[in-house]
């Protein structure tokens, strides 16, 4: 298996069916391209991913709070939910696994509106009893924002907020990743971001790494099947620890 043309070959069909709905509406309705593009990716992630999990777009509801829409909300396959029709679910947060934001285009103001809607609700219904939840960003097209822009975006709004965003995808080749570990190794809390120019392969990374977060730690042993050979690392553009400036 040829894991980089794999996610060469996931980038492109993306990148392919973005388009297909505004092709036929051009500009007449904006939400409905908005729509169909978080359709898409729900697809890709729900076609692989694990029978534990579920995967829509909905609310997550406690007693005092109600999230917005979230575009994709990976929950528990055994969660008990408020209602549920078609992929409109609403649950509490107890049962969620992930949450992420599917923009078709971000610039650096927008980068950050995204980012501090994710960490917002982070620190509204993570709790001591469901530290796991995965937090991402996906946008489809990217302006003017590099990583070390994104970067600084991701300390600002953890600043503001105190929640990390775990997963950011800009464009084909942006991708931004939170280490808790240490990639490199060792026992000791690292916590930073990293940030990599990965020409073509970014959607391929976000996609597995989502997929890997909600599966049995078991698979995590097996990278090399799930990532390229050549490690990201080497690709590494920039990283940025909690309350310091950026690298690279």
């Amino acid at each position: 298996m040829n894991i980089t043309d794999h996610y060469k070959s996931l980038t492109a069909e993306l990148r392919s069916l973005k388009n297909r709905v505004r092709n036929y509406i051009e500009n007449s309705h904006w939400q409905t391209d908005g729509e169909w593009k978080e359709s898409v990716l729900r697809s890709v992630l729900s076609r692989n991913m694990p029978e534990t999990a579920k995967i829509g777009r909905g609310f997550v509801i406690t007693k005092e709070y109600s999230t917005t829409q979230i575009d994709i909300l990976i929950y528990r396959h055994d969660s008990p939910v408020f209602f549920r029709e078609g992929d409109l679910v609403f649950i509490p947060p107890e049962g969620v696994l992930g949450i992420l934001e599917v923009k078709t285009s971000v610039d650096a103001t927008s980068t950050e509106e995204a980012l501090s809607k994710l960490a917002h609700v982070r620190s509204k219904i993570e709790s001591n009893l469901n530290e796991g939840i995965l937090f991402g960003l996906f946008a489809y097209e990217v302006v003017g924002t590099p990583n070390s822009t994104a970067l600084d975006k991701l300390q600002k709004v953890f600043g503001m907020q105190k929640a990390v965003v775990d997963l950011v995808c800009l464009g084909d080749s942006k991708f931004i990743k939170w280490w808790k570990n240490n990639p490199a190794g060792g026992g000791n809390a690292y916590n930073r971001w990293h940030s990599y120019t990965l020409p073509e392969l970014a959607p391929g990374y976000f996609i597995h790494n989502v997929l890997i977060h909600m599966s049995s730690e078991r698979y995590w042993i097996n990278q090399e099947v799930w990532f390229p050979p050549e490690s990201k690392e080497f690709q590494k553009d920039g990283e940025l620890g909690l309350g310091q400036d950026g690298e690279g």
